[in-house]
């Protein structure tokens, strides 16, 4: 499956984790864990330049960006987020449906990489403790995650026991798949995938 085109959201993601990995550090009083997080602020530091540079042309931009992951300033809106995952599944054909989220609010039904359609609301029909998305003509496709068991297990146990620490290591996994925000807010899709009713 071809990864997510690159956009803010990707940036800020990386920020957001070099933000909680450099507190961490800060807090830290054991020299080897110091060592630790200091080599895994600079992996995140190295990334962050590799997407900037292939994903902003605009030098100012690529400053603003800088700016937003050193001295806190505020988050450039460009490059463009890509649409949010809101539903993905599979119907027994075989066929895969996505539907994103743009940033005006539209859905964009894709089946098999094809837009299909557009629409403002996600019908979606319960079976259980599964949710399908049935589209006329075409047939219900059954939601399906591709985040690893791993980190919506990791996320499961964060959301059970919130005063523990967050689950860094999977975040941009699970953003990718649409289940939480940059700041482990589960969305409708993450409240799906943990079983769990909205509050």
């Amino acid at each position: 499956m071809p990864s997510p085109p690159v956009g803010c959201r990707e940036l800020d993601l990386l920020v957001h984790e070099a933000l909680h990995v450099h507190n961490e550090h800060a807090r830290a009083t054991s020299e080897s864990v110091r060592r630790k997080l200091h080599a895994r602020l600079l992996e995140l530091e190295e990334r962050f330049e590799r997407v900037l540079t292939e994903s902003v042309s605009d030098e100012a931009v690529r400053r603003a960006w800088r700016e937003h992951l050193h001295a806190r300033g505020p988050a450039p809106a460009e490059p463009p987020p890509p649409p949010i995952i809101v539903f993905r599944g599979r119907s027994e054909a075989g066929s895969e449906v996505v539907v994103r989220a743009a940033s005006n609010g539209e859905l964009r039904v894709e089946v098999d990489g094809a837009l299909l359609n557009r629409t403002v609301a996600l019908a979606l029909r319960q079976d259980g403790e599964r949710s399908f998305f049935p589209i006329k003509g075409v047939g219900d496709f059954g939601e399906t995650f591709v985040a690893s068991a791993e980190a919506i297990e990791a996320l499961r146990a964060w959301v059970d026991e919130p005063r523990g620490k967050p689950p860094w290591e999977h975040l941009r996994e699970l953003a990718d798949d649409g289940l939480v925000g940059k700041d482990f807010a589960l969305t409708p899709r993450g409240r799906r995938a943990l079983g769990r009713t909205a509050a």
